[in-house]
């Protein structure tokens, strides 16, 4: 559903909007000039901290929310992509359901994709710094056929990928890689899985297109073990020009896998504390690994590691708190993990510049945040069945070369 548009506030009839109030020919030439040089400033801090200038001052948060300005200002996440009924699935089905970031208030975007032809028959694979990665199945495809696009919501701009070649039905498991720090250019995984007999299939190679080149490249694996997704609806991050993701395979157990863009690095290393499963996410440019640690006396806490660097391969703890003060008297789930009584979760996301966690708990589906600096829990609202993937979306207004 697309997300509304940003008017006045409710219950505050006749009230502009911040932008509305902001106009290049308000003020004097000098008081032009002097907005100017903010916005030059403002666009080399980090995004954390330009959420902290919009409090500033009426002025300050016009300037900042302005269409004019905002290919030039650093984007904070606006909320995330998700389904709203149950499908075992690894994508989003048309059209995808979308709901906004506590405080954020994300500009009119179509964030049902109606810009795209025969839009009805796309479904969302991944998000990834403001790109949407799709499968597309035109009117006249014939039996498995489908086409890859990468869109932007934010310009209405699309393009569709030619055909790898590698992938022989729908159930290929492809993702998307861009940083618009690093290149104005993405990239897209697709992991061609080969079946082993007696055992689950495993990843082959790797096939990665370019938007620079308008090409495929296809590298025959070389992790040191047979290794494949969790499953299809694994988080994967695009972290330092390389694809992250958790494997599951033969003798290879609680480990993280990467692959560069060029199918030229291949690195498989341990998770923190022995542990398994979990969440993994970027966050302050840095890899960080969440999940639920049992300890003596069946206490259960919430733990947060971050990779110190990829030679040493070492974790730290950045973060631990008792479950039950996070989800106070909810941690039943938590049990269930453990083996006994079960209550539903989901990971969202950490959010990429602060230390915040926002994840679903409870069978009613309710989104909530846990702050790690002040240590506080926050019920943001139910999401009505809501259910994974969870895809978290930044708004991005530069143009693209490709």
């Amino acid at each position: 559903m697309s997300v509304p548009a940003e008017s006045s506030h409710p219950g505050e009839e006749g009230r502009a909007t911040p932008h509305a109030r902001y106009t290049k020919q308000s003020g004097t030439a000098i008081d032009r000039l002097a907005d100017d040089l903010l916005v030059e400033i403002l666009s080399r801090v980090p995004a954390k901290s330009l959420l902290r200038f919009r409090c500033v001052s009426s002025h300050w948060l016009a300037l900042i929310d302005h269409p004019d300005h905002r290919k030039r200002l650093p984007q904070t996440p606006a909320g995330f992509f998700y389904d709203n009924k149950y499908t075992g699935e690894w994508f989003l089905q048309p059209p995808p359901h979308f709901t906004s970031f506590p405080g954020r208030r994300c500009p009119p975007i179509d964030t049902s994709c109606s810009f795209l032809p025969n839009h009805e028959r796309v479904h969302l694979l991944a998000c990834c710094s403001g790109l949407l990665l799709c499968r597309w199945r035109d009117a006249s495809a014939q039996g498995d056929e489908f086409r890859y696009v990468v869109c932007n919501p934010a310009t209405e701009k699309w393009v569709v990928l030619p055909s790898s070649g590698k992938a022989t039905s729908e159930v290929a498991t492809a993702r998307l890689g861009f940083d618009p720090a690093l290149s104005s250019h993405f990239h897209v995984f697709e992991l061609v899985d080969e079946q082993e007999p007696n055992w689950h299939p495993h990843i082959a190679g790797v096939a990665v297109y370019s938007s620079e080149t308008g090409a495929w490249v296809y590298k025959q694996e070389r992790w040191n073990k047979q290794i494949r997704p969790i499953d299809r609806r694994s988080v994967f991050v695009f972290l330092n020009g390389h694809l992250h993701f958790q494997p599951s395979a033969r003798w290879l157990s609680h480990h993280l896998a990467m692959v560069d863009t060029e199918g030229e690095t291949w690195m498989n290393f341990s998770l923190p504390g022995g542990l398994d499963d979990g969440f993994i996410q970027r966050s302050q440019d840095r890899l960080h690994y969440a999940n639920f640690q049992g300890y003596g006396g069946g206490a259960i806490r919430l733990v947060v590691y971050v990779l110190d660097n990829y030679q040493s391969r070492k974790w730290i703890l950045k973060h631990s708190m008792e479950a039950s003060y996070i989800f106070r008297g909810m941690d039943a789930y938590l049990l269930g993990r453990f083996g006994w009584a079960a209550m539903d979760f989901g990971w969202i996301a950490i959010h990429p510049e602060c230390n915040t966690i926002f994840f679903t708990a409870g069978w009613d589906t309710t989104f909530m945040c846990y702050n790690m600096d002040l240590r506080q829990v926050k019920v943001i609202s139910n999401l009505e069945d809501g259910q994974p993937p969870y895809l978290p979306y930044v708004p991005l207004y530069a143009e693209l070369r490709s």
